[in-house]
Parts: C-alpha cells; structure tokens; sequence
C-alpha cells in the first residue's frame, strides 16, 4: 500500500506541469491604479492572507487572490491568468506570489531579499520601492516614429457600467509624445476624473483615469487610421468601461 501511494505520489509530481511558465517576464510599467490595487492586495483583509497577484502584460489591468489559511500554496496559477486574460483581453502573467514579486525585468530577479514588499509600506513606500524595481517610469516599448498632426482637443464618450446613460468629455492631444490627458465630469454630481493616456507602436495603447469620489480605472486602448479611439477597461470594482473618441473633424 505505501509503495503504491509512494507511486501516485511521484506520478503527480512528475506530471504536474512546471508554474514558472505563468510568471511574467519583460518590461511592465505600473501606473498608479494599479499600484493602489497591488498595495490593496499586500494589506490582505482579515484572516485571508495575499495569495497570488496577477497583471495583464501591458500593464493595463490586474487581478489576485487571497489565502484562506495561514499556509498559502501557489493555488491554480494557470486558471487565475486565464481568468485575468478573459477579463483584460490581452495574456496575463503572475507578477506576485504573496508578497514577493515574481515578475522577471532584468532588475528584479523574482527571488530573494529584493523582491520581499514589506505589507506596512504605505503607498508612496510601495511605489518608491516599485521605481527601485523597474516597475514604475518610463516605458522601453518603442514609441511610433510616425508623426501624428493629433494637438487639439476631442469629444470623448463613455459608457460605465452603475450609469444609466453616456458620459460625455474632453481628450487632448499631443502629438510631440504621443501621450495626452483625459478629463470628464460624471452625472449626478458624482465629481470629476482626470486620467493619461499612453500611445504605443501600431496604434494600441493605455489609459487611466482617477475620480473625485475615490474611483477608477484602467485599460487598453486603440487607435483607428481615420483617426477615431477606441478603449476598454475596468474600474476598481471590476465593472467594465468603454469609451469612443470623435474623429478628426
């Protein structure tokens, strides 16, 4: 009987696929909605303790998962990216395993002293030591070289899921950076959000926006050649958000 389990034992081990291919590698960039979440996370709530923190590769949204018992295992890493690419329509990798940081840049090796984040940071200690990592600054994508005449100022509408009708604002460009703000006032006297957008090569890009009333969101975005934008993405909540940007008139 004991060599029979010993048997079933060494079976799983040896067919259980390996969970370092789920861990992210490359350059990511966090902007500040993302960090407020990860540091969110770190914080656990309760008896759960940080499990596993998972991000989409371009930075643009990110999920976790708690521990419910003071010893926390990996958990199903492979359907926790799933999951987190469903939701954020590009692949997702794991950036932390309970408060460790995983994620492989070529400044964070994903292992040892250096990658430990302390829970009690407060969030500009989280962020600074992000920077230190090479998780926060400027983006080494390559930016397009192709000029774009985009300076002025755009209509922008928006959808949010909790709103019953559109929210209409402003998007300005700059067409020295191919970087440009965001600002709209929500109904109801909710307050106002302010956010950036990021344009990267081929037209696909981030954005983000922070409100007034303590909400917020993040995501992709895409840039059409007769100049119109399209993006989506989720608040805080999980609740999905899509906008449309007018057309060069």
């Amino acid at each position: 009987m004991k060599k029979i389990l010993g048997i079933l034992v060494f079976s799983f081990l040896f067919f259980t696929p390996s969970i370092s291919k789920n861990i992210g590698e490359g350059d990511l960039k966090l902007s500040d909605n993302i960090i407020e979440y990860f540091h969110e996370y770190l914080k656990g709530k309760g008896s759960k303790k940080p499990g596993t923190f998972v991000i989409a590769i371009d930075g643009s949204y990110a999920t976790y998962w708690y521990c419910p018992a003071a010893i926390c295992n990996s958990g199903n890493e492979l359907e926790y990216t799933k999951i987190c690419a469903r939701k954020a329509d590009i692949d997702c990798k794991v950036f932390a395993r309970v408060r460790s940081i995983k994620w492989k840049n070529g400044i964070n090796p994903g292992k040892g002293k250096i990658s430990l984040i302390n829970s009690r940071q407060s969030f500009n200690e989280l962020k600074a030591k992000l920077t230190e990592l090479g998780f926060v600054g400027e983006n080494t994508v390559k930016k397009i070289t192709k000029k774009y005449e985009l300076k002025g100022e755009r209509s922008i509408a928006l959808s949010w899921d909790g709103y019953e009708s559109l929210i209409a604002g402003t998007i300005n460009f700059d067409e020295t950076n191919y970087k440009g703000k965001i600002n709209l006032p929500l109904p109801n006297n909710d307050g106002i959000c302010e956010g950036t957008y990021s344009l990267q090569e081929g037209g696909k890009g981030t954005w983000q926006i922070a409100c007034t009333n303590n909400m917020g969101a993040a995501g992709t975005l895409k840039w059409k050649k007769e100049g119109g934008v399209n993006g989506t993405g989720r608040d805080h909540n999980d609740k999905k958000v899509k906008f449309t940007v007018s057309k060069q008139s």
